[in-house]
């Protein structure tokens, strides 16, 4: 346990995809590539600009690699999914859990970290699947949290028919209605608790991430050009060209700016009249949002009054100090 990855909440309110798709983006593309991304877009069961976002961080980051034929796992990939601790499997726990399908993953070594199980069941209700028993096991038992008589371990001998289990191992075994629901709640409430233990595949999920793309800034940037007045706004992340809003709307889906541009190479605010485009001459502030010193994405404001807005503005703010 402890491979340092990545995770995605696809900009904009509503996520598009969740650190469970990451996971199993490198899990199919270990069993089944080389796959072409609109095959791991179908397995995964989300958009192929999602899938694109994916792939493409893992090919940046050098854990995959394209190929005439699709996309493949380099070593550095194949190691980062064996060292996850994710081991998962499908199950038959009949009288355990409480529904149909059953998948469980096994932790390693993780049981001090393990409350009650009710944040790992939570977790798995929030990512689809009914409900998720939590075991660690102890003097060779696989017990409920904080129980050391239950439950029957006949009951859970299917456990370790596909699992080496050992002290202070963690299984979590996730309960749907369907197997896919049941799988993706099991991981997602193991993710969940490896990112609280600081052992994590991810940097922690941010509404913005590099890779957003201009779809999904659209809810925000929208928002921000009320707040500023309609005054005209644009707005992009790192690795994708953006969005500009004026009157209310969304007029160009694939837009970049040199200021923005600026920004983020630099990141830092920068207050300049732009140089080129459609904003040729008018002053602009493009103000990047940074994590961990490193812009994200930006934002840049026209002053369509050519500076007396912004005159105003400042005015103001010194007269308040």
């Amino acid at each position: 346990m402890g491979a340092k990855f990545y995770s995605y909440s696809a900009g904009g309110p509503t996520p598009k995809f969740s650190p469970y798709h990451v996971w199993k983006a490198y899990r199919i593309v270990s069993e089944k590539g080389p796959i072409g991304r609109k095959a791991l877009s179908n397995e995964l069961k989300i958009g192929e600009g999602s899938t694109r976002t994916i792939l493409d961080t893992m090919i940046r980051e050098g854990s995959a690699e394209n190929t005439n034929r699709g996309a493949v796992l380099t070593e550095r990939g194949k190691d980062k999914l064996s060292d996850s601790g994710i081991h998962l499997e499908e199950v038959d726990l009949d009288g355990l859990t409480v529904s149909r399908y059953n998948c469980a993953v096994l932790i390693k070594g993780m049981a001090s970290k393990i409350g009650v199980g009710s944040e790992q069941r939570d977790e798995a209700v929030r990512a689809g699947a009914i409900g998720a028993t939590t075991l660690v096991c102890k003097n060779g038992r696989l017990l409920f949290p904080g129980d050391d008589k239950h439950p029957d371990q006949k009951v859970v001998a299917p456990l370790r028919g596909v699992f080496a289990v050992e002290d202070d191992d963690v299984v979590i075994v996730g309960s749907a209605l369907t197997r896919e629901a049941a799988e993706r709640g099991a991981v997602s409430a193991a993710l969940c608790m490896n990112e609280k233990s600081g052992l994590t595949w991810h940097e922690g999920t941010s509404l913005i991430s590099q890779d957003t793309e201009a779809e999904d800034l659209k809810a925000l940037a929208l928002a921000i050009h009320e707040l500023v007045g309609r005054l005209p706004l644009t707005m992009r992340s790192k690795n994708q060209y953006g969005v500009r809003c004026e009157d209310g709307e969304v007029i160009d889906g694939n837009y970049t700016g040199p200021v923005l541009e600026e920004s983020l190479r630099k990141n830092q605010i920068i207050r300049k009249i732009s140089p080129t485009g459609p904003y040729r001459g008018v002053p602009i502030v493009a103000v990047p949002i940074l994590r961990k010193k490193e812009a994200l994405a930006v934002i840049g404001v026209v002053d369509i009054s050519k500076g007396a807005v912004f005159e105003i503005l400042n005015r103001i703010r010194k007269e308040r100090l």
